[in-house]
This record gives structure tokens, C-alpha cells and sequence, in this order.
């Protein structure tokens, strides 16, 4: 199950980076190459041994480039994959259930966030758009 769930969240962490990307780019702020290898390293560390010195030394990194809201107005998705892999990482120390529902959250927020970007639609609208059900669909798919 363990690896199950690194895998997951491997794969949100992948999806929401590009959404970093994008963010650091325009701002000429952040660093997404510390953040691919972070996303790397987890996937790496999931097979070796427990150092949850060298984890918390990666969650200082990523919080460093963690975007704050009040100082960027377009951080929101940004913050997301930060928040993402910090979670991840968190998990591999304490393996706590609650770090990788935390990750998924991240992904259905930012889609939610998306969909809203074009249309101001309610909550069930946004319930039933087709990427929202994919991506929950994917998240249940993957966690049973």
C-alpha cells in the first residue's frame, strides 16, 4: 500500500509542476529545477532507506520556494504543487493516510480553481465537469 500511495502522489505532484513552471516563469521568481528534483528524489527515496534528516532538510527547500499569496496574485496553482510534494515528502517520514489525501486535494483544488477561471459556476456544476470527474475518478481508481 505504502508504495501505492508514493506512486499517487508522484503522479499528482508530476501533473500539478508544470502549473509551477508556468508560475515561475512569468514571476521570474521560485526554482522549478529544485522542484523536479524533489518530485525525483521521492520517487528514488521510496526504495531506500528512511532519512527523515535529509526529508526535512527537502521540505525547508521547497517551503523556501513555496509561493505566499499576498505577494503573488496568480500563486495559487503554484502553491498547490509546493504544498503537493511537501505533503509527499511528509508522508515518507510518519507514512500518515492523511499527507497523500492532503496531495489530492491539491490536484482537485487546482482543477476546480481552472474550471472556474473561464465561468463563475456552482458547486455542482463544478462537481460534474468532466476534468473534475476524471480527476476524482483517478484518485479513487488509484487508491483502492
Amino acid at each position: 500500500m505504502y508504495h501505492e500511495q508514493i506512486d499517487l502522489a508522484v503522479s499528482i505532484c508530476k501533473r500539478l509542476y508544470s502549473d509551477y513552471q508556468k508560475f515561475s516563469t512569468k514571476n521570474n521568481w521560485g526554482s522549478p529545477d529544485l522542484l523536479l528534483d524533489t518530485i525525483e528524489f521521492i520517487e528514488e527515496f521510496k526504495t531506500t532507506d528512511n532519512d527523515s534528516i535529509l526529508v526535512k532538510e527537502k521540505i525547508n527547500q521547497i517551503e523556501e520556494i513555496t509561493p505566499d499569496t499576498e505577494d503573488f496574485g496568480d500563486s495559487s496553482y503554484a502553491l498547490n504543487a509546493c504544498v503537493a510534494v511537501c505533503e509527499t515528502l511528509a508522508f515518507l517520514i510518519d507514512h500518515e493516510g492523511e499527507h497523500i489525501y492532503n496531495v489530492g486535494t491539491c490536484l482537485t483544488d487546482t482543477i476546480d480553481f481552472k474550471i472556474q477561471e473561464d465561468t463563475d459556476l456552482k458547486q455542482h456544476e463544478i462537481d460534474n465537469n468532466a476534468i473534475m470527474v476524471a480527476a476524482r475518478a483517478f484518485l479513487l481508481g488509484v487508491s483502492h
